[in-house]
């Protein structure tokens, strides 16, 4: 599965979003819903769920900043399954610890999909050096060959 590219949507008064169909099609109608990095939610497909599940399972819950950074991930996760017309909930929390108030940007990241807010989407393409050049150090950094 390798979901790549990003569309703009809404959610509707119920706080429900539907995926574009080229996402659905590899994420199924059936998701996990976790809080994701720099403010984005996470959707995995369901059948992903026992995987992630169990990496996590195997961290040392022994470490104070890991046990809770475990919580803090399971405390504000959900599952959610699809309607007839592929709609799901994303939770009041969720939605407020991220920002999110109705336009959102669905980017692909590809296994998963990222849910941001507009706002919060586009503060971070601004910061971005979306040139040649930006590019490139991206990819060094990548491979580890940035020059120090």
């Amino acid at each position: 599965m390798f979901l790549v590219g990003n569309q703009q949507h809404m959610l509707d008064d119920k706080n429900r979003i539907r995926l574009p169909a080229k996402y659905r099609e590899e994420l199924g109608n059936k998701y996990l819903i976790m809080p994701g990095t720099h403010g984005c939610i996470y959707i995995y497909p369901a059948d992903e769920t026992q995987k992630l599940m169990r990496t996590i399972q195997e961290m040392d819950t022994f470490d104070p900043q890991r046990a809770e950074w475990i919580r803090s991930i399971t405390e504000f996760s959900a599952m959610a399954d699809a309607d007839g017309q592929g709609r799901f909930m994303l939770p009041q929390e969720l939605l407020d610890i991220c920002g999110i108030k109705k336009n959102v940007r669905i980017v692909g990241a590809i296994s998963k999909v990222e849910v941001w807010s507009e706002e919060r989407y586009q503060e971070r393409r601004n910061r971005m050096n979306l040139t040649v050049e930006g590019f490139d150090n991206l990819y060094s950094h990548l491979h580890g060959n940035a020059e120090k």
